[in-house]
């Protein structure tokens, strides 16, 4: 259904009698069971367990959560390509960040207005539906678009009888049985098989799957995420018997030993219980943790093409800037086991010192192809998952989640202040110094500056650094040209007069009727002429000095934001040129969604360039806008608002 990706319009917040009303449709449509009263419940049953008793709010947030989300959607499905609209619901689960739960398919082929778990609702909801298990091939295929046939179904009668004709069910992989990664729609009824072998036919048409483009779709532009190894609230049946009906499809009589040794081909083993103590380890050379960068890298890719074997380029989304490409695709697979060893494993410790030279390194390996954007960002603008380095890659042990977690305590106190807002966003916080810079033509070297290649760093000069060579110019003429008795008039050189004031424009007319000129003008007329200096800027990070970056040219950019109303008179603020300054345009827009409580969208700018975004918020949202961005580094005066509100006089 979702091979191909939707268009989902704006999202709008869903009330709170909304919510309760939707999820209260769910909980009948899908015979969730909730306790009458959680008083009553024994203290027998207590002490057996932890988990608090569930009540109809906590069933509620865990099917819809609250500040979930909701817009309309259209795609395609079917060999002709026939339109399917419908309806989706947004949320995140704690911990989680905002993903498709629930889709309605309201006209189209298929359309029965039902709502559909998601993948990542299953995730957080065991055993709302049947699970049906398939062999791993047959896993593959279906995770392709295909439907699963009924000679597919791995599960030995009888099955659950919730699986009749047109009942909701998910499949999974019997080498990991607890993990749904595929809705469909039962076409016969399922729990009436007496036997599977022998039989033909469609069993169950698919929906959804871990890899199409709605499991991909995220608010923020991030990767879909892969599933959990294993699932406790999916595990019902006892070990022994799953391991009954792997063997009925083996040919060996060793068939529980051979399965296992499958199942940890297909999912990766759990990683071992960090130590209470920090071992004794030795500090990593320069060489190793450049290696360890490296294998990073081609480990996120391995993992993307095993998860995602069936989605546009495995559910990477590209381009990928720097800060996404470390927080995404480095950071979760360096190989850091104890928090005295996050210290080392840096992109600053390393050999290229910076994330941009880390880039370009990777293209020089022929794993990646970059491109260097406005702004002096260089990003990823594809990914060579067939290369044989990731074809041939061996997994290593991952650090826990608490490993990760306990490395970034030492971090100061401005990071859990971070975490406690809510900040994910690497723009957050940080610092940026824009630099105007000047590059000389031809017609003032070597005359009033040395002669060098355009390219050399060397050529561009600050605006004082301007005025410097000027004055050194004209300290420099004999006989002089500085008057006496006010050094702020200048006499006109024949290099002057031919070079700079060599239009028809009637100011250089009379300059050159006069003689003489200021000292101010002459820079001002120098600075403003194009052909004789070519405006550029460079946005410098942290550390960044200006040998390290490559000018642009142009006017020195800022953020703009533009206040404007839409279909009649709803207003709008939209937020462009955002990249240039290292913003995530999908983070801006989560955060704005939630400060302002509105509705939210990102979509490519118009009349730019490829990639380029924009951010769309409902309602004037200036002030917050504005705060946003200071929190991202920018000035005022990098911050242009045009209000198209106001009437015209």
């Amino acid at each position: 259904m979702f091979k191909k990706k939707p268009t989902i319009k704006n999202l709008s917040p869903l009330r709170s009698s909304d919510r309760r009303k939707i999820a209260d449709q769910i909980i009948s449509d899908y015979k969730i069971s909730i306790p009458s009263n959680p008083a009553e419940t024994s203290s027998d049953q207590t002490a057996k367990s932890s988990t608090p008793t569930p009540n109809l709010s906590s069933v509620r947030n865990a099917l819809l959560p609250e500040n979930s989300l909701t817009a309309r959607f259209t795609t395609t499905a079917g060999p002709d390509l026939r339109e399917v609209q419908g309806i989706v619901y947004v949320g995140a689960h704690p911990g989680e960040d905002e993903r498709v739960l629930w889709f309605k398919i309201e006209h189209g082929p298929g359309s029965d207005r039902k709502l559909y778990p998601t993948v990542y609702t299953l995730w957080q909801n065991p055993d709302i539906v049947p699970l049906l298990l398939t062999p791993d091939m047959v896993m593959r295929k279906l995770q392709g678009g295909a439907d699963l046939m009924t000679p597919g179904l791995a599960n030995d009668p009888p099955f659950d009888p919730r699986a009749v004709k047109g009942s909701p069910v998910a499949v999974a992989n019997i080498n990991n049985y607890t993990v749904p990664l595929f809705v469909g729609i039962c076409e016969i009824d399922v729990s009436a098989l007496g036997e599977v072998q022998g039989t033909k036919g469609h069993a169950i048409r698919g929906l959804h799957w871990q890899g199409d483009e709605l499991w991909a779709w995220s608010s923020s532009s991030r990767p879909g995420r892969p599933a959990p190894e294993y699932l406790e609230g999916w595990d019902e049946e006892e070990t022994e018997e799953v391991e009954e009906g792997v063997a009925g499809i083996t040919l060996d009589e060793n068939a529980d030993s051979a399965a296992n040794e499958n199942r940890e081909d297909f999912v990766d083993a759990s990683p071992a219980p960090e130590p209470d103590t920090a071992p004794d380890f030795k500090e990593p050379t320069t060489k190793e943790i450049d290696d360890a960068f490296i294998n990073a890298f081609i480990y996120s890719l391995y993992k993307l093409k095993n998860d995602n074997p069936s989605a546009t380029n495995h559910g990477l989304t590209l381009p990928v800037s720097p800060s996404m490409l470390i927080a995404n695709l480095i950071t979760p697979y360096l190989p850091i086991y104890h928090p005295q060893q996050a210290q080392h494993y840096n992109i600053k410790k390393t050999s290229w010192k910076n994330v941009k030279k880390f880039i370009k390194h990777l293209d020089k390996l022929q794993l990646i192809k970059s491109k260097d954007r406005s702004g002096q960002e260089t990003v990823v603008l594809d990914v060579d998952f067939d290369d044989h380095r990731v074809e041939r890659f061996v997994p290593y042990r991952l650090p826990s989640k608490s490993a990760l977690d306990n490395a970034s305590k030492p971090a100061a106190s401005e990071a859990k202040k971070s975490t406690a807002n809510g900040d994910s966003d690497p723009a957050v916080g940080q610092t940026l110094t824009v630099q105007t810079l000047y590059r000389p033509t031809g017609k003032l070297a070597p005359t009033i500056f040395p002669a060098l290649s355009a390219s050399d760093p060397k050529n561009f000069y600050k605006f004082s650094e301007v005025s410097t060579h000027l004055d050194q110019y004209l300290q420099s003429q004999d006989p002089p040209v500085i008057s006496r008795e006010n050094r702020r008039i200048i006499t006109l050189t024949p290099f002057l007069a031919e070079t700079v004031f060599a239009s028809s424009s009637s100011e250089d007319q009379g300059t050159l009727k006069r003689g003489k000129t200021t000292r101010d003008g002459l820079l001002k007329r120098i600075q403003e002429d194009r052909t004789l200096l070519q405006p550029h800027y460079a946005i410098l990070k942290p550390g960044q000095t200006l040998a390290e970056v490559k000018p642009k040219s142009g006017a020195t950019p800022k953020a703009l934001v533009t206040i404007e109303k839409r279909t009649g008179s709803k207003t709008m603020t939209k937020v462009t040129n955002l990249e240039i300054f290292g913003i995530i345009p999908g983070l801006l827009a989560e955060e704005l969604q939630k400060k302002c409580a509105s509705s939210t969208s990102v979509t490519q700018a118009t009349g730019a360039a490829k990639g380029i975004m924009e951010v769309l918020v409902q309602g004037d949202q200036r002030k917050a806008v504005d705060a946003a961005l200071v929190r991202r580094g920018l000035k005022s005066q990098w911050i242009d608002l045009v209000d198209k509100t106001k009437k015209k006089k």
